[in-house]
């Protein structure tokens, strides 16, 4: 059987924050490519130290944005392989995707970089409707030729060199808590509309950005000009989509995701109304 060991050229970066839970199946998880390194945004539970006994690089440093933090780390990680591989703590790798990886990095001709398309697990159940698969992520490239544009959150890769797409998929579990995901995603439904105020006036990326509900082609700051966006969100994914095809977890799925909208909606409109009262005096 091929080992890691015997393919050096393959590095993975795992970003964390209070992981404890699955830091150590992730590393075992992410260790069969090549060896690891963690880089925790201060975690207050013992993510840290059950990293480093599982052998992983542990590095800090305090979070910023989601594109900072991961651009942190390619700048000052000690990193020495010709490939990245950067991953969430509930992404899992499937022994297809590594070989296949393996077979990339081995190939003189191989491409820039490569999308991997993740199998999305939800209530214990694979989503396979909704528009969430396949969920399509830029995560796999050559050191130093790629970095993530400047956004707070849903940052993606700038890989001037050309792409590719792996055949074999990775897993990403969600086994948080409703309460859990819910606080994750007001986290990130405050990054966004902090996107979003910045963008429109003139402090963010000069990127066009990802549109909230379709995560598809066009520019994200359209949000607050879409009436019944939520409402639209929700349809989308659970009718349009064939959400309701999945069942419960289809349901809660696509009202989790509409709900997500909403609060991203009611920060941006509130942040709207302070920076308008602040232009004003």
């Amino acid at each position: 059987m091929t080992t890691s060991a015997e393919h050096p050229s393959i590095e993975v970066l795992i970003p964390t924050l209070n992981e404890e839970g699955q830091i150590r199946e992730v590393i075992a998880n992410a260790s069969q490519v090549g060896p690891v390194y963690v880089l925790d945004s201060l975690s207050k539970d013992r993510t840290r130290e059950v990293a480093m006994e599982c052998g992983a690089h542990v590095s800090e440093h305090p979070f910023e944005n989601f594109s900072k933090q991961k651009n942190w780390g390619l700048d000052n990680l000690p990193f020495k392989g010709q490939w990245l591989l950067v991953m969430d703590a509930d992404e899992r790798i499937t022994p297809a995707l590594a070989e296949e990886l393996r077979r990339i990095a081995a190939d003189p001709s191989a491409l820039s970089g490569y999308m991997i398309d993740e199998i999305v697990i939800f209530m214990g159940r694979r989503i396979r409707f909704g528009g969430v698969f396949p969920k399509r992520k830029l995560m796999f490239f050559r050191r130093g030729q790629a970095r993530y544009q400047d956004r707070t959150v849903h940052e993606g890769v700038v890989c001037p060199g050309k792409i590719g797409r792996c055949r074999a998929p990775m897993l990403h579990v969600h086994r948080e808590t409703v309460h859990e995901f819910i606080t994750k995603h007001i986290k990130f439904a405050d990054l966004e509309s902090d996107q979003l105020i910045r963008a429109q006036h003139g402090a963010g990326t000069p990127e066009r950005l990802r549109p909230l509900a379709s995560r598809g082609p066009g520019p994200g700051d359209a949000l607050p000009k879409i009436p019944w966006r939520p409402v639209m969100r929700f349809l989308d994914m659970y009718v349009l989509k064939l959400g309701f095809l999945d069942g419960r977890a289809g349901w809660h799925l696509a009202s989790l995701m509409a709900t997500y909208e909403y609060m991203t909606l009611l920060m941006y409109r509130e942040k709207q109304e302070k920076y308008a009262a602040v232009a004003s005096r």
